[in-house]
C-alpha cells in the first residue's frame, strides 16, 4: 500500500507557547537583568526563540514584563 504524500504545512506544527511557560522549565532565566542582557539570546541558548513582533531588546529589567510574548522552538 503506498502512502498519500502531503504537502508540508508549517501551521501543523505551531506550539502555543509563551515566555512563561518557559520560565516554568527554566527558573534560573529570574535571576538575570534583562536591560543588561538579551532575554533573546538566553532562550537561543536554551533552544527557543521569541517570535512575537512586540519585542524589544532589553527595554525591560525584569523578566515578568515579558512573559505574554510568544516563543518558539528552534529545532
Amino acid at each position: 500500500m503506498k502512502k498519500e504524500k502531503k504537502a508540508f504545512n508549517p501551521d501543523d506544527f505551531n506550539v502555543d507557547k509563551k515566555v512563561k511557560d518557559v520560565l516554568n522549565d527554566f527558573p534560573k532565566l529570574i535571576e538575570n537583568d534583562y536591560t543588561e542582557v538579551s532575554l533573546n539570546l538566553e532562550l537561543t541558548k536554551l533552544n527557543y526563540e521569541i517570535v512575537s513582533p512586540e519585542y524589544e531588546d532589553k527595554k525591560y529589567k525584569s523578566i515578568n514584563d515579558y512573559l505574554d510574548l510568544d516563543v518558539d522552538y528552534i529545532v
